[in-house]
């Protein structure tokens, strides 16, 4: 007959087995959860709505006016219809954490382009 010892040290065993498992289930249910979530949670898509609403315009056209109608990548006059919000630290680096006012710079479409998703400095 097993010693008492060693009998309680199995149940204990098989106790930390099965709650592994629960906590092995539990993860990756969570992570299918998240990734779902992420896929209804798209920053551009925020982004987008957000720049169409009243509040985007309104500071998309404060932002140009601090701007003075210029370009803030090769300085040049900038009209207003045609400029592009970039996002300094691109959404693909910062996810929800991109789309805030001061990552915000005005740029022509094709400097916005040729920018891409590089990091540059504007001051």
């Amino acid at each position: 007959m097993p010693h008492p010892s060693s009998q309680r040290l199995m149940e204990l065993y098989n106790e930390m087995q099965i709650l592994l498992e629960r906590e092995e289930k539990l993860r990756r249910e969570t992570e299918n959860l998240l990734q779902k979530a992420r896929k209804v949670i798209d920053p551009r898509d925020e982004f987008n709505k957000w720049l169409r609403s009243l509040e985007g315009k309104t500071l998309k056209q404060k932002q140009y006016e601090y701007q003075d109608g210029k370009c803030a990548y090769c300085k040049e006059t900038l009209r207003f219809e045609d400029a592009v919000v970039h996002h300094i630290i691109p959404i693909s680096k910062l996810g929800r954490k991109a789309n805030k006012p001061e990552n915000f710079k005005l740029l022509h479409p094709s400097c916005n382009l040729k920018i891409g998703t590089q990091i540059i400095d504007f001051d």
